[in-house]
């Protein structure tokens, strides 16, 4: 009589086959659940974070004229550029620019002799409140206390018509590089206009609180569009970028106005 082999495969195939499905189940559960692991972590990430609540809008206190007068005295009385940089609008992006023009080109600190009755205004639809200081030597210049939601602070591109270059530089060195400069934008009549230029080049008066002699500047047809109706019967103030250009007959220099930053001296 034959026996049965223990060893043979038609025995033992039935449970292979279900140590296969066995292991299959187990590693599609393991995707399924890396999958969902995955698509979980997905969806924290994308998750937006709440909004923050908007800052709340503190006014300013009335009237403001006293308070505004107070920070002004205050800037004044600070001794030093770090001290004084604490007092003014925009802190931050600010201080590097009077370390710029108080520390590094060595330009005084104003001095503070008499203060006209203030002026309540707006500054980019800001309360301000504009004073006229006279120092204790110059001539009178104005200053802008503008209420930043907490504080009155000094506008203090505007006290100083803040550039990037000294005008008198400016017109000497001629640069070919971009500068920013706050100055006085005008029309000019057309006996002054310099001749031989493209007619696509617009032209305009500048003037320079540091210097009385206005110059004529040429702009490209964008900025001209810009300026015109800013300048219609105006002597505006404005933050430019100039630099000298090779486009006067002959290819001569000339100051050009590379782009509009603000139709005002603090942008």
């Amino acid at each position: 009589m034959e026996t049965e082999n223990p060893d043979d495969g038609g025995i033992h195939k039935p449970r292979r086959i279900e140590t296969w499905i066995t292991a299959a189940l187990i590693l599609i559960g393991l995707i399924i659940a890396l999958a969902l692991a995955i698509g979980e972590g997905m969806i924290h990430r994308n998750r937006k974070p709440p909004a923050a609540a908007p800052s709340p809008v503190i006014a300013p206190p009335m009237p403001m004229e006293p308070p505004a007068l107070a920070a002004l005295e205050k800037y004044f009385e600070a001794p030093d550029t770090a001290s004084k940089s604490l007092l003014v609008r925009d802190s931050a992006r600010v201080r590097p620019l009077m370390e710029d023009y108080h520390d590094r080109r060595s330009h005084p600190y104003q001095t503070l002799g008499r203060v006209s009755p203030g002026r309540v205004t707006e500054l980019q639809n800001a309360p301000a409140v504009l004073f006229q200081v006279e120092p204790f030597s110059g001539p009178r210049y104005p200053v802008a206390m503008v209420w930043d939601g907490e504080r009155f602070a000094v506008d203090w591109e505007s006290l100083t018509a803040y550039g990037t270059i000294d005008w008198s530089e400016f017109i000497e060195r001629r640069p070919t590089v971009p500068q920013t400069l706050r100055v006085f934008v005008s029309k000019i009549a057309d006996k002054r206009k310099i001749p031989g230029l493209p007619a696509a080049n617009g032209q305009f008066q500048i003037e320079h609180r540091d210097d009385p002699q206005p110059i004529v500047v040429t702009a490209d047809a964008e900025t001209t569009a810009r300026l015109t109706p800013l300048t219609e019967g105006l002597r505006t103030p404005a933050t430019l970028e100039m630099l000298w250009k090779p486009i006067g007959p002959g290819d001569s220099p000339v100051p050009h106005i590379q782009r509009l930053v603000a139709p005002q001296w603090s942008p």
